[in-house]
């Protein structure tokens, strides 16, 4: 009886232990970026636009690129009001920042 509650305390520990290094605020059927090679490689993430008399810039996977310049397999061809105009392994795709007030609340 004393193994059991032994054994029975040290899974509880160490399932503890597990979940303090999990994020939170992420669902717990929810794939990381790390764990999904689709999400690390492939998506492209329009966060900011940002435009001045000087220059043009976009904020595209957390970098910000002034309009021509290239960073990995990605460049900022033309910044616009609303969208911007890259290229992407070799094709050319134009990705639109949504206002907050359109995002869904999920």
């Amino acid at each position: 009886m004393f193994k059991l509650k032994i054994a029975l305390c040290f899974l509880m520990f160490s399932q503890a232990v597990v979940a303090q290094f999990r994020d939170p605020t992420q669902p717990a059927t929810m794939p990381t970026a790390e764990h999904s090679p689709r999400l690390q490689k492939q998506d492209i993430v329009l966060s900011a636009i940002w435009i001045s008399k000087l220059s043009k810039r976009a904020t595209l996977n957390g970098t910000t690129l002034k309009q021509g310049e290239a960073f990995d397999d990605l460049t900022l061809l033309k910044v616009k009001q609303n969208s911007v105009l890259i290229k992407h392994q070799g094709l050319i795709k134009t990705l639109y920042l949504i206002p907050a007030s359109y995002k869904s609340n999920h």
